[in-house]
């Protein structure tokens, strides 16, 4: 049984606004500076690009983790990389708490996923200050790819909040607290204790997410059963596709080619 939504706005009126909200692209989001992938530079700015990390295939978290390892100029791409993944998760959670509330799911996951929205705003911050140390600036590397391409439309049944809990929440916000995890692992190594302390933050609100998720999928599941097989094949369909990601960004590290310190 869900549980009583907020009063105020008429049925009617909050149905439209989200069907407003649905309309939109993701690639319509707004950022100052704007969103800008590899995808979107010119070719001058690809060259400048593949000088600093050596190769274009190099602007990988997982690569340029490893190359920190070794220059501790590749920790700013790196972070940057993250920075991405975090505006994208405030544009994603921003949506899925208003937009999910046409599904009739109980009031308090929405408020759940607000408080989300808001965790990732705050690791936003935290990753623009930590660029702002390492000397960079949001702008300087170009976002990464996430989400559909521009244009593409979602399948209706891919907006179901447990589909969507299953891929986000569990699969993707558990790789994103390895990922933290790493990271954080990888600062302590280096004696850079800013970039660690950030990332212990950032991955007790993972841990949180992950929670949030498990316990919203079991909820939604006991309100409507058939939901569960079809959250269950969404996180594994997803999970593997994140496997194979992270699979072949290890096979570029053996052909990675760091430029040197000079350049």
């Amino acid at each position: 049984m869900s549980l009583p939504r907020a009063k105020g706005t008429g049925a009617g009126e909050r149905k439209a606004g989200m069907a407003r909200l649905r309309d939109r692209q993701p690639d319509t989001a707004k950022r100052e500076p704007p969103y800008r992938s590899i995808m979107e530079l010119t070719e001058e700015e690809r060259q400048r690009l593949a000088e600093k990390i050596g190769a274009l295939q190099n602007y990988n978290p997982v690569v340029l983790r490893e190359m920190a390892r070794q220059d501790r100029r590749f920790l700013a791409p790196l972070i940057m990389s993250i920075l991405s993944a975090e505006f994208r998760g405030i544009d994603f959670f921003g949506r899925f708490v208003v937009e999910t509330q046409d599904y009739n799911v109980p009031w308090h996951m929405t408020l759940g996923f607000a408080r989300q929205t808001f965790d990732e705003s705050r690791h936003t911050l935290l990753n623009m200050k930590l660029l702002e140390h390492l000397g960079s600036y949001l702008g300087e590397y170009p976002d990464i790819i996430l989400g559909p391409p521009p244009g593409q439309e979602i399948p209706a049944e891919e907006l179901d909040p447990a589909v969507l809990l299953a891929r986000v929440n569990v699969a993707l916000e558990g790789f994103a607290l390895t990922t933290f995890e790493e990271i954080r692992a990888l600062a302590s190594e280096l004696g850079e204790e800013l970039i660690e302390h950030c990332h212990d933050y950032n991955m007790a609100d993972e841990v949180t997410h992950v929670g949030l998720g498990d316990f919203w999928l079991e909820k939604l599941s006991q309100i409507e059963p058939w939901r569960r097989e079809r959250a269950i094949a969404a996180q594994q369909q997803f999970e593997v596709g994140l496997a194979m990601v992270r699979k072949m960004a290890q096979a570029l590290l053996g052909a990675s080619t760091p430029p040197t310190a000079g350049q």
